[in-house]
């Protein structure tokens, strides 16, 4: 069962204890993101991120991952556009241990200088290596193009020169501000005892920080831009997509899954099987869902070489139109539905996934539902919804696109799409 609590310091627990499994993870989700930096902490919640591996008064950073390893877990990190997350998943007889390590972590980190230097040098190169990853370049051009200069277009790293320029003192303010009970979700899954974490929880968060209520979050104006970006590179890296406000209904997440799956998001989907294996365009297709709690992307990936770019637009734009000429059959969305409901019974066996899911239905709806709920809002996904997701969001003049990557690049075969 599923359990949603709010400690005194405003702090926000869900759990979900599970009895077959010997496996526990838990996850502490802060509540904002690059797209919540000022213009000059460009960068700062990554690199946070970071240096919270590195030391507090009680552990360095040898012990902080040895002692979680000797036990045969594992820690990990990662920062978003609108959250950062600190996880660790390990035999639940050792979530104590777990929730110790993470809190000290989390609340009392000492961000020493000798660690900020070095990891300055550490976060260069992961940019660096972002710059020759053409895939994920691409796609933050596309953003950019999508979302001008709005934060969420921004680089969740920063660029080299905001690193090179973060200090010990601003860090720390920043650090100070946001690392608080009201800003935190504390979601946990698996070999747990409610109770027990409660007790662990209430003390942990009873008296770290104030009550500051995150900045207000300004709405992405979204325009439409098809670019010709030529690089370095030899393939073409296709992005399509449109952007449109997000819903907090639970009912409709199911929907779009389900429009999305049969569409784009698996090899036996129409875009895969038209456009890779019966036309042979590109190597790689799919479409993919980005959620935000103000706006939602639908994007269709691609990559191709030069000379096929032509041919695989006009294939897009076809398939688009098929939608509203040939919309999804009754047996195309059971098909969609029956798969869907195997990656849920697949993934209800990974308690990190499991935690996860957690914190992202919250963080979205506003509340979590059980398994069973889920079967049941799945099930409940027809054609008239399908269809209705088509003729609100399959419009011609909404889409973006880019075309980026290859240095035998010159320009689009076409400037719209004619569906």
């Amino acid at each position: 069962m599923i359990q949603s609590i709010e400690l005194d310091s405003g702090a926000r627990i869900i759990l979900e204890s599970v009895d077959n499994t010997d496996v526990a993870s838990i996850g502490l989700w802060q509540l904002s993101g690059s797209r919540d930096e000022g213009d000059s902490e460009a960068g700062y919640t990554h690199f946070l991120e970071h240096m919270l591996f590195k030391g507090t008064a009680r552990r360095n950073a040898y012990q902080i991952a040895q002692e979680v390893e000797r036990v045969g877990g594992y820690l990990n990190a990662f920062t978003e556009k609108e959250v950062t997350c600190f996880y660790c998943t390990l035999p639940g007889e050792h979530l104590d241990l777990a929730m110790d390590v993470l809190t000290d972590m989390y609340f009392s980190s000492l961000l020493e200088e000798q660690e900020l230097h070095k990891e300055k040098a550490v976060i260069v190169n992961e940019i660096k290596t972002i710059e020759d990853n053409p895939e994920e370049k691409g796609q933050q051009i596309y953003l950019e193009g999508l979302w001008n200069r709005h934060p969420l277009s921004r680089k969740i790293t920063g660029e080299v020169h905001h690193v090179e320029a973060i200090d010990k003192q601003r860090l720390l303010d920043f650090y100070k501000r946001h690392y608080l009970p009201v800003t935190t979700v504390i979601t946990a899954s698996g070999k747990i005892d409610p109770d027990r974490l409660r007790t662990l929880l209430s003390d942990y968060f009873a008296t770290n920080g104030g009550r500051q209520v995150p900045a207000a979050r300004k709405f992405p104006a979204s325009q439409v831009r098809w670019q010709a970006v030529p690089d370095k590179f030899e393939q073409v890296h296709l992005y399509t997509g449109t952007s449109y406000p997000s819903s907090t209904e639970i009912g409709e997440y199911y929907q779009d899954l389900v429009f999305n799956t049969l569409f784009g998001e698996s090899m036996s989907s129409r875009l895969f099987q038209r456009l890779r294996e019966d036309r042979g365009l590109c190597y790689s297709v799919s479409s993919f869902r980005t959620y935000f709690t103000d706006v939602s992307l639908w994007t269709i990936y691609a990559n191709t070489v030069p000379s096929l770019l032509p041919n695989l637009v006009e294939a897009i734009n076809e398939e688009l139109a098929r939608l509203h000429e040939d919309p999804p059959s009754e047996q195309e969305i059971a098909d969609a539905k029956s798969q869907l409901k195997g990656n849920m019974i697949l993934a209800r066996e990974d308690m990190e996934n499991r935690m996860k899911r957690l914190f992202r239905q919250y963080h979205l709806t506003h509340g979590v539902v059980e398994y069973g709920t889920s079967l049941e809002l799945l099930e409940a996904v027809g054609r008239r919804e399908i269809l209705s997701i088509i003729e609100k969001r399959i419009q011609p003049d909404h889409f973006n696109l880019l075309a980026y990557g290859s240095r035998k690049l010159k320009r689009l075969p076409r400037n719209a799409y004619s569906f």
